[in-house]
């Protein structure tokens, strides 16, 4: 069956036949189609194919014309869509340069605010021990007192 199909291929379309055509299978479905016919009809086939094209040339054209105004807004928006796209794409490249920046200051950051947090308990502390390190510091001249 394949080696039919590459001969009648290759009598339609002689040493060009169309890319990929092996696997396509509406490709296939028309050669199918085409050995399913008659004489007659197979003769007649390439003015019905040029009258389906010319139609659907037509169609396309109608198509544009009656939906033009929807062809500019979808291009428009299309552009608009890729203007952002690359605008977000150069703030995320800024953003990947300053990030080891950044992360070096979260880093310096977080140093700094353990050494405050290490200073603030041992302030808290001596607070809390005021009174004991205040009784320690008056006992020598307590004792000079009772002496």
């Amino acid at each position: 069956m394949e080696q039919d199909q590459e001969e009648l291929v290759a009598l339609i379309f002689g040493d060009n036949p169309p890319e990929n055509w092996k696997d396509n299978p509406e490709f296939s479905l028309y050669l199918s189609e085409l050995g399913s016919h008659s004489v007659e009809r197979i003769s007649s086939e390439p003015e019905r194919v040029a009258g389906e094209l010319h139609h659907l040339q037509q169609q396309t054209r109608d198509l544009a014309a009656s939906n033009y105004k929807t062809f500019i807004q979808t291009s428009n928006c299309s552009k608009e869509i890729f203007q952002e796209f690359a605008n977000t794409e150069q703030h995320l490249e800024k953003l990947i340069e300053k990030l080891p920046d950044f992360t070096e200051k979260c880093t310096q950051f977080q140093t700094v605010a353990g050494d405050i947090s290490r200073h603030r308990r041992l302030t808290s502390l001596t607070l809390a021990k005021h009174t004991s390190l205040l009784e320690v510091l008056e006992l020598p001249q307590l004792m000079e007192t009772v002496v």
